[in-house]
């Protein structure tokens, strides 16, 4: 299955007695690029600070720079550190299992697991927008929460009196059958018209109300 690392196969192994097989993985990542160059000025400012101050187990005199590709190379590789930092957030993943959905499962303590009692099948809804951002930020309700990071797509559904939107640039309709057929083959009621009610996408061009 496509996604299924040993992230995911920690989660099967630990929600599997309670959740069932797992039947789909969908993604959600943005790459955060334009941190890059600030991360590398940041890398570089503290390379610099470093040759101003002389260790006290150290003979060099310090503010010299008497190594200059020590330093470039030290200020670029600290640089890469501080950005590589910010590709803990880059990747998501929704889960969905034979008995409901699962998301933020990287801790225990952070897991959100929402079974299929929870979800009402007219509340679930794919959404995109026609220029290709992100249609979370078009998506207003009095509690909303964001699964995704980002892309053109996403999944809206309603649990906990909470609307949940998994943005993606992954093509909607295998989650939206993925989900249809667990809340089928668990007998949740209308699970039938989901794929009806939540295709086709509906095109968001402005401030869009959920409730």
């Amino acid at each position: 299955m496509r996604g299924r690392n040993w992230l995911v196969r920690r989660t099967e192994r630990r929600l599997g007695p309670e959740l069932g097989q797992l039947r789909h993985i969908a993604s959600s990542r943005r790459i955060f690029w334009k941190l890059l160059i600030p991360c590398l000025a940041v890398g570089f400012l503290f390379g610099a600070i470093g040759e101003f101050i002389s260790p006290a187990t150290s003979t060099r005199e310090p503010g010299h720079f008497e190594d200059p590709v020590l330093f470039i190379v030290a200020s670029t590789l600290t640089g890469l550190v501080l950005w590589s930092m910010t590709l803990l957030g880059s990747f998501r993943k929704l889960l969905v299992f034979d008995g409901g959905i699962v998301a933020r499962y990287s801790q225990q303590y952070s897991t959100l697991e929402f079974p299929w009692a929870e979800i009402a099948p007219a509340y679930i809804k794919a959404v995109t927008t026609a220029d290709g951002t992100d249609p979370d930020r078009r998506l207003v309700a009095r509690q909303k929460a964001s699964l995704g990071v980002a892309g053109k797509n996403a999944l809206v559904f309603q649990a906990r009196d909470t609307f949940w939107v998994f943005s993606t640039n992954e093509d909607p309709v295998p989650l939206v059958e993925a989900i249809q057929a667990a809340m089928r083959d668990a007998g949740i009621p209308d699970a039938r018209r989901l794929a009806a009610g939540a295709l086709p996408a509906v095109v968001v061009t402005g401030r869009t109300a959920l409730d």
